[in-house]
């Protein structure tokens, strides 16, 4: 089980690659819906679409996305999962939290693949690989990328709110790149919850 400075320290040589793909992503959404007269409002899974197609793309020519035998990603829909070292994380652009402010983690819902990713089940994110599993969530304010994104880490989950079972939550930003290894050590998460056995 990866501690929050673990993960952190083990992504640490992909965090400037991790944010370039999704700033590309955007960036490219935006040129997208600029040159075709588009109103993001009318249509926002369409925005996220394009910008997630974009970073997978970017992420794919730097071998981080994983593939399947074939060469073609891993999930559908321009699904990101970046694959690195013992790490798979799912880069998912969660629903904003009117009431806090922050982000909602993500329910993996009735798919089976899903709730297996976020329960830990050896070898479900990538087959025939055991990986820690990790959800990195991201935003944008008006088509510019959100800089800490959040990094969780799932313990479970179903289709209900109630369900949805997590070790840590904490930050991610682009400055834990230059971050020395002492300092990787100090880090904690924003939240800890305790675990049943604990």
């Amino acid at each position: 089980m990866a501690t929050y400075a673990e993960s952190v320290r083990q992504l640490q040589p992909v965090i400037p690659p991790i944010f370039s793909a999704l700033e590309k992503g955007l960036k490219g959404a935006n040129e997208h819906h600029t040159s075709n007269g588009l109103v993001r409002s009318d249509d926002p899974w369409h925005y996220a679409h394009t910008a997630r197609r974009i970073a997978l793309e970017e992420l794919r020519s730097l071998g981080l996305q994983a593939e399947t035998e074939d060469g073609r990603p891993l999930y559908a829909m321009s699904g990101l999962l970046l694959f690195y070292k013992t790490m798979a994380v799912r880069i998912l652009r969660p629903s904003d939290d009117a009431r806090t402010g922050g982000v909602t983690i993500p329910l993996p819902g009735r798919s089976k693949k899903r709730q297996a990713f976020w329960s830990q089940d050896p070898a479900s994110a990538i087959p025939g690989l055991e990986t820690d599993n990790l959800l990195l969530l991201w935003k944008d304010d008006a088509g510019k990328l959100v800089d800490p994104m959040t990094l969780v880490r799932p313990t479970g989950g179903g289709h209900r709110r109630n369900s949805l079972r997590v070790d840590w939550v904490g930050k991610l930003s682009r400055s834990m790149a230059t971050l020395r290894a002492a300092d990787l050590d100090e880090l904690e998460p924003d939240q800890q919850y305790k675990q049943l056995g604990d």
